[in-house]
């Protein structure tokens, strides 16, 4: 990343205008009220013998500027003091966390109102970096607690009492002694979780990164969630890569405006710096996540042949900047037109990233002792980002998502950050890796990209100024495969298996949170009170449960997990088709669920949910080389049944206000055999769209039947609300 600017060095040009104020009044009274005491102090301070050093004619001049150094100097001291102390404020003021409980509240009037005196009008990226929230350590006796009311709904009584028994000698035992490892982690680390996260939850693992992959698709129209206007698939592909660059371009420079709730309270921006530019290298036994300083090429795949384009170019006066996205279009259509003859797919060693993480670092390594394929997978791994051109047209929403999330094996590098996808039909998505970011990062991208792409009458992209006279052609990778052929052979069925295994189904709904809030309750607490009751329908159970939250209020902040499933949630879901409830007892589970859903959340949101506390407890275990009773207990070590998420679908108001379009959604795959992953997105107030996974290997599991019983789910949650 670049140095800050020197103009960075203020905050906002009201700074700059009372740091130059101050100096010159400073100035103005030494020099007016003073030179003659400085004029007499110099000359006593002379050595002896001496003449005063200055002409007699220049004596007051030269008072007067010593004063005015003096007065300017005293300025910025008085100007850096008083500028610590606005950020010592606004740091202890971002420590109040009681606003998202109480908005209302007197209190979070009064903390709103002096936190909106403080922050400066201009904003840039890292501005409030240095002032975040330490992301906080909760008691161990209260995660112990919260735990145990989580899991509560999801065993037997006896269960219940096993596991409190172990609970109990855990916090006579060894949980004081990896609360103390964890004390010494926060009181030395900005936040103790972040890079035990990074490391234990992402990169040890040695599972596909098909499984924690996920997608995004292409825009849909605003009316009736269509798809947006066909345009060339250069055009659109020359578009999108422009405006991802310019994008990174603003992380690189820090010119990217932050994010504010509210537009008020700063999340943590430390993450943009791995969504362009980055791999997640594989390791023996664990991965490596590795960032590349300024690089300006991406890499472009068709029909599994990939080429390296330079994406910058120098204009007639030598200055270097962004190929225009006419430019690009000329690329791409250069590449369209070089592989429409190729009959096969070609390939390479893409379909390694897909598999197994130590059996592709034996791979890897392989290919570095070849010089011809480690400059190839310099190439590959430093570029910006990839860009696909596929050859097929998805035939609708769901089907773009699965090949957005699977590939064919030779069109994705799943170790990639960022993996762009453009179909002929111009629809475009991507494939993110999940170690890199978040889902709302990757959002506010396609926000800008999609806002800002322009097209001219004939559908090619728009051709701002500069031009570059010189443009260098696509560079063509050839791999050298000898003797891997049998491994690419054997990779690629698998992968193929893995792939076809994923029932990805999505939902377009012409309805969404209007709807919901006239019912006064929270959108997200309906959602998840639907889902439940959904799998509980089709299964006759309850699912663990995995909700994210948002944590980025905290430095180096990323997820905590709320757990949505309650004794209220199941009497709730129990209760729905039960004939023995009237609806006045299940109205009453249904509002006890959802408070306790929307109070876990804001207790997630502010770090003191019980899922990241107790796998830092887990990996402290590690570390100290003790194994309690506590963490064998498959309730707390086995992955979620029901793996849901969802996102804003609005970042900057400058940029969704040019967007006339809606984002679509995503999605990924389940984390249990036997389970779901449901991503859905409200857009505006009367739309949504929802998209399912699910695995065909598991008979009792189907994401279309899924999508249709949420719909009456929802349906018969929204009757009973209106005839409470």
């Amino acid at each position: 990343m670049s140095s800050e600017s020197p103009a960075h060095l203020f905050e906002d040009d009201s700074q700059m205008l009372y740091t130059t104020m101050v100096g010159v009044m400073m100035a103005a009274i030494f020099a007016a009220g003073f030179h003659d005491d400085v004029d007499r102090t110099i000359t006593r301070l002379a050595p002896e013998g001496t003449n005063y050093p200055f002409p007699q004619e220049t004596r007051h001049h030269a008072a007067k500027l010593t004063s005015a150094i003096g007065g300017f100097l005293l300025g910025i001291f008085f100007w850096t003091l008083l500028n610590k102390l606005r950020w010592e404020i606004i740091r202890q003021l971002l420590k109040y966390r009681d606003w998202l409980y109480s908005p209302r509240s007197y209190k979070t009037k009064c903390w709103f109102l002096a936190l909106s005196m403080l922050v400066p009008r201009k904003k840039y990226l890292y501005t409030f970096q240095h002032v975040l929230p330490h992301y906080p350590l909760p008691p161990l006796e209260s995660t112990c607690k919260k735990m145990l009311q989580t899991i509560e709904p999801l065993v037997t009584p006896d269960e219940l009492q096993e596991i409190r028994k172990e609970v109990k000698e855990f916090m006579n035992n060894e949980g004081p002694m990896l609360q103390a490892i964890l004390e010494k982690r926060e009181r030395s680390e900005e936040n103790w979780v972040a890079d035990l996260w990074d490391k234990y939850a992402y990169l040890v693992s040695r599972s596909s990164l098909l499984f924690t992959n996920f997608c995004s698709n292409s825009a849909i129209e605003k009316s009736d969630l269509s798809p947006c206007k066909i345009r060339l698939q250069s055009a659109r592909a020359a578009n999108i890569t422009y405006h991802h660059i310019r994008f990174y371009q603003m992380v690189a420079n820090r010119t990217l405006p932050p994010l504010l709730v509210q537009n008020l309270v700063p999340i943590c921006c430390h993450r943009y710096r791995y969504i362009f530019a980055c791999t997640r290298l594989p390791g023996l036994a664990m991965d490596e996540l590795k960032t590349y300083d300024n690089p300006k090429h991406i890499i472009v795949i068709r029909k599994g042949v990939m080429y390296k384009v330079g994406v910058y170019g120098r204009d007639s006066s030598g200055n270097e900047s962004i190929l225009s996205p006419r430019e690009l279009q000329s690329i791409f259509q250069d590449i369209l037109d070089e592989t429409d003859d190729i009959a096969d797919t070609q390939w390479n060693p893409s379909v390694f990233t897909t598999q197994n993480r130590t059996l592709w670092f034996q791979e890897r390594e392989k290919l570095l002792s070849n010089p011809l394929n480690k400059l190839n997978l310099s190439d590959v791994e430093s570029a910006l980002f990839h860009v696909s051109l596929e050859v097929e047209n998805p035939k609708n929403l769901g089907e773009e998502a699965w090949h957005n999330l699977c590939g064919g094996g030779f069109n994705r590098w799943f170790d990639k950050s960022l993996t762009c996808t453009v179909y002929p039909n111009s629809a475009a998505g991507g494939n993110i890796e999940h170690t890199t970011a978040d889902a709302t990062m990757a959002s506010r991208v396609l926000e800008y990209v999609w806002a800002n792409s322009k097209y001219d009458a004939d559908g090619n992209a728009h051709h701002p100024s500069p031009s570059h006279p010189i443009i260098n052609a696509p560079c063509k990778i050839s791999w050298d495969l000898e003797g891997l052929k049998p491994q690419i052979s054997r990779c690629l069925a698998n992968h193929q298996q893995m792939s076809s295994n994923i029932d990805m189904h999505a939902m377009k709904l012409l309805e969404g949170k209007g709807a919901i809030k006239k019912c006064r309750v929270s959108p997200d607490s309906f959602m998840q009170l639907a889902l439940q009751l959904t799998f509980y329908r089709l299964h006759h159970k309850t699912p663990k449960t995995y909700e994210t939250a948002m944590t980025r209020f905290f430095k180096f902040g990323r997820t905590e997990t709320i757990r949505t499933v309650s004794m209220d949630s199941v009497a709730f879901t129990k209760s729905m088709d039960d004939a023995s409830y009237n609806r006045s007892d299940r109205l009453k589970h249904l509002k006890a669920a959802m408070t306790h859903h929307n109070k876990y959340k804001l207790d997630a949101m502010n770090g003191r949910a019980s899922d990241r506390h107790i796998f830092g407890l887990y990996v402290a275990a590690k570390f100290a080389g003790v194994a309690p009773k506590l963490f064998n207990f498959k309730v707390l070590t086995d992955y979620d049944q029901l793996s849901t998420s969802q996102s804003p679908y609005q970042f900057e108001k400058e940029q969704s206000d040019k967007l006339n379009l809606f984002p679509s959604g995503g999605g990924f795959a389940p984390q249990t055999d036997d389970g779901y992953g449901v991503y859905y997105l409200f857009l505006g107030e009367d739309r949504m769209t929802i998209h399912i996974t699910s695995y065909r290997s598991c008979l009792a599991t189907d994401s279309a039947r899924f999508g249709e019983q949420l719909r009456v789910a929802m349906d018969d949650i929204k009757q009973l609300l209106r005839n409470k």
